[in-house]
This record gives C-alpha cells, sequence and structure tokens, in this order.
C-alpha cells in the first residue's frame, strides 16, 4: 500500500508562472492520441480560417495563423503543402499534449465559463471570479496580465494547477472535500477557513502547518494539501475517501456528521478488523469510517489503480464467465512472462489454492511488483 507522507514539505504559496516557450521535440503524429476536444477546436479552427471552404488549410490560410511551413511539416503527412482536417487535429492535439491538457480541463473550463462569464462575452474577467469555488491562484491563470481570462488561458491554467496538485498528491476527492469544507465553514465570505471556523468544521490548529503562505487562514489549495496528506497518512484510496464521504452524504439528514452504525456495510467483513463503530455509542462518524475503511485497505494489500487493472485484465480472458482465471485461460491469453498472467506465474498469486486466481489475489500480485 502505497503511504507517502507529504508533511513538512514546502511548497510555493502562488503556482508559478506557466512557461511553454521552450522548443519541444515534433511528437510522432502515429502516437498521439485523440480527444473529443481536438476534433471540436478543429471544426471551430477550419469554420474561422477555411476561407474557400474546399477542407484543407492553404499556405496562405495557414500563415493567418502564423503557423510556418516547419511547423506544418510533421503533420503534413501526404506532403501536399495543406493541411487536411485530420492533420490539423494532429497538430492541435501534439500542442495540447505539449501542454499537458486532458479532456478534464477542457470539460472544466467550459462549465466555469458558463457560470461565471456573467456578460457571456466567451471570457472570464478576474473581477467575475471573485467568489469562485475552483481555485484561490486564479490570477495566475492570466498570463497577459490584462484582468481577465481567455478560454486558452482557462484551460492552460486548470492543466497546470491539476499538475500541480498532482506532484503533492492531489487527487480530486480532496481538492472536492476542500471546496465542501469552505462552503461549509466559510463564515466571513473570504474562501478561507481560519480560527473559529477550522473549529465549525472539526478542524484543530494542527492543520495550520499547511498554511504555507502564513496568513492564519487555510485556503481551498492548502486544505486540499490536508486532506491528501491525511488520506495517504491513513492508507485510504480515493475511492475509500468517497465512500466513506457518501455514507454521512447519504445518510445524515440532522447534519450533525454522525450516522447509525447499522446503516455501514461491507462486503467481505473480516473480524480482525473489529466494528468501525469503536466508541461503541451506536453512531459512526466520518474519521470512524474512514480509519475503519484504512484497516480494510491495509488489509486487501492493493489500492484502486492496481484493482482497476486487475478487473480489466480478467474481463479480458475469463472465457467461462467465472470471474477466475484457470491455468488453461492464463495459456490462451498469450502472455509472456513479463506479464502477471504468464501461466507459470500461477502458483505465486494464487493465494488460497484453488489453482486459480481472482481479482483480489491478481491485484495484490500487480501491486506488489507495480514499479515506482
Amino acid at each position: 500500500m502505497l503511504a507517502v507522507c507529504f508533511t513538512g514539505l514546502h511548497t510555493t504559496p502562488t503556482l508559478i508562472a506557466q512557461d511553454d516557450s521552450a522548443p519541444a521535440e515534433p511528437s510522432d503524429p502515429l502516437a498521439i492520441k485523440l480527444l473529443e476536444m481536438d476534433l471540436t477546436a478543429t471544426a471551430k479552427l477550419f469554420a474561422r480560417h477555411d476561407l474557400d471552404d474546399d477542407g484543407a488549410l492553404s499556405k496562405s490560410e495557414y500563415e493567418r495563423l502564423k503557423w510556418t511551413s516547419e511547423d506544418i511539416r510533421p503533420f503534413d503527412l501526404n506532403r501536399s503543402g495543406d493541411l487536411q482536417q485530420v492533420e490539423v487535429t494532429l497538430k492541435l492535439a501534439a500542442e495540447r499534449e505539449r501542454a499537458g491538457i486532458v479532456q478534464m480541463d477542457s470539460i472544466l473550463a467550459d462549465s466555469y465559463t458558463k457560470r461565471y462569464d456573467s456578460n457571456r462575452d466567451g471570457k472570464l474577467q478576474l473581477r467575475e471570479l471573485e467568489n469562485n469555488t475552483f481555485s484561490d491562484q486564479i490570477e495566475s491563470y492570466d498570463r497577459n496580465s490584462d484582468d481577465e481570462l481567455s478560454a486558452d488561458e482557462l484551460i492552460r491554467g486548470l492543466a497546470f494547477e491539476r499538475k500541480f496538485r498532482d506532484e503533492l498528491g492531489v487527487k480530486g476527492c480532496d481538492q472536492g472535500g476542500a471546496m465542501a469544507l469552505i462552503n461549509q465553514g466559510d463564515l466571513n465570505g473570504d474562501r478561507q477557513l481560519g480560527g473559529d471556523e477550522l473549529d465549525a468544521v472539526g478542524l484543530d490548529s494542527a492543520t495550520m502547518k499547511f498554511d504555507r503562505n502564513d496568513n492564519e487562514s487555510l485556503s481551498v489549495s492548502e486544505l486540499a494539501e490536508y486532506l491528501a496528506d491525511r488520506r495517504m497518512r491513513m492508507g485510504m484510496t480515493p475511492s475509500d475517501q468517497l465512500l466513506a464521504r457518501n455514507v454521512i452524504r447519504r445518510s445524515d439528514p440532522d447534519g450533525d456528521g454522525l450516522v447509525p452504525a447499522n446503516l455501514f456495510r461491507q462486503a467481505d467483513p473480516d473480524p480482525d478488523l473489529g466494528s468501525p463503530d469503536e466508541n461503541g455509542d451506536g453512531l459512526l462518524s466520518l474519521l470512524e469510517i474512514e480509519t475503519y475503511l484504512a484497516k480494510q485497505r491495509k488489509l486487501l494489500g492493493f489500492d484502486d489503480e492496481s484493482a482497476n487493472r486487475a478487473s480489466i485484465l480478467i474481463a479480458r480472458n475469463d472465457s467461462n464467465g467465472d470471474r477466475k482465471l484457470s491455468k488453461a485461460e492464463l495459456k490462451a491469453s498469450g502472455a509472456n512472462r513479463d506479464s502477471p498472467l504468464f501461466p507459470e506465474k500461477l502458483s505465486l498469486i494464487d493465494q488460497d489454492g484453488d489453482a486459480a486466481i481472482d481479482m483480489k489475489e491478481l491485484a495484490r500480485f500487480i501491486q506488489k511488483t507495480r514499479r515506482p
């Protein structure tokens, strides 16, 4: 089980400037994975710049985009000197990949624009974003310092901040949890929590070690870092954390943060884990549920990534539908010795001695042998 602790890790309180001006090696067009957003961007580009409507960008047309012959050469697959739609899509996708932008960044950018663009000009003025709930680093998105965000600045800012959070181990569940805490406890409307506000959401002064800018309050990003650190120290995965929160959300009608212990049921309970109701009061707090799930995760011995990989491998190769892989099915998979499905590894993976590999056994083996 991966248990990384970022306590004491000092990071710059404001996101550093995004610099993608350095030249990059051209992408191999045939290795680029196209996304829906690439097709959409191509359609919009052709609507504006394919002046003769012939379905291709001629030299005079792509030069309007400040593209040079050198720029287009890796993507001019048929060496025509023009760019067909698929070739433009590949070029746009390569630029997106170099910027580290994924489909979710585009989805979020569209969502936030619809929500905050009050004058419907397709841009977000910083004044429109004063009370935004998605980032406290929004000013760093404004690359040209004109006090507004273009569609490109917004999506690049979201992508950069996502990568920044990834480096700290912050996942979507942590970011969502931080926003929920802000919405729950922010009494003065500054989109931060400090002093009595922390007490109101059940956080003690120890969380202030994540106050990176020493302003005696915690922003969304600082709270997300705290939640990520706490999750990893406990040994939970994002799915465990979301499950715990959903139990509270669905079964806590009075909002006191407690649910009846008999409402929490887990598959395959293990007596060695004990009861999640540690204090025996018949009620479960979020911490009790998370503690129990952390124990279960440690017992399972694999995380979400290994579980997902194991499930995919079994689904692909389980010919008789018993959700296990026999030696015959392993042989039929054609796996080589580097694969966890190599038939000679059956005895290493099969922990219960039934001459077959189930999802949990395979996930444990994948977790154990996974490269850092």
